[in-house]
């Protein structure tokens, strides 16, 4: 597997995605320049404690600030088969505060009941 790439945005100089902090050709501000979309995570149906789905909510979200993935799907379950999700309000919560430390927002995934959105504002 090779490393993503990207340009710079000033003068499309190849990059590698979420790795310099600035351009080694222009000197322009390259962390934090979005050069990929949402990284999906699933940390509700392969029968994930809460430690285990923790585990994985911090490394997406580590994997997305580094790699430069404009937010973080997690998809935390609501309960369909229990009428109640043991994950859910646990997974917001840590999304809220990663929303708050990262200058992000959080908001549901419109599509899916089961899941919210960390958006990564950069």
């Amino acid at each position: 597997m090779g490393v993503a790439m990207t340009e710079c945005p000033h003068c499309e100089f190849p990059l590698p995605a979420g790795v310099l902090s600035a351009c080694p050709k222009c000197g322009a501000e390259a962390r934090g320049t979005v050069c990929q979309g949402l990284l999906e995570v699933d940390v509700a149906h392969s029968g994930e404690t809460w430690d285990m789905a923790r585990e994985k909510i911090v490394k997406a979200v580590d994997e997305a600030l580094q790699h430069g993935h404009s937010g973080v799907k997690i998809i935390h379950g609501w309960g369909s088969s229990t009428g109640q999700s043991v994950l859910s309000g646990l997974a917001k919560g840590l999304l809220r505060s990663f929303a708050v430390r990262y200058g992000g927002r959080m908001a549901p995934d419109r599509g899916n009941p089961g899941a919210h959105i960390l958006w990564l504002n950069r």
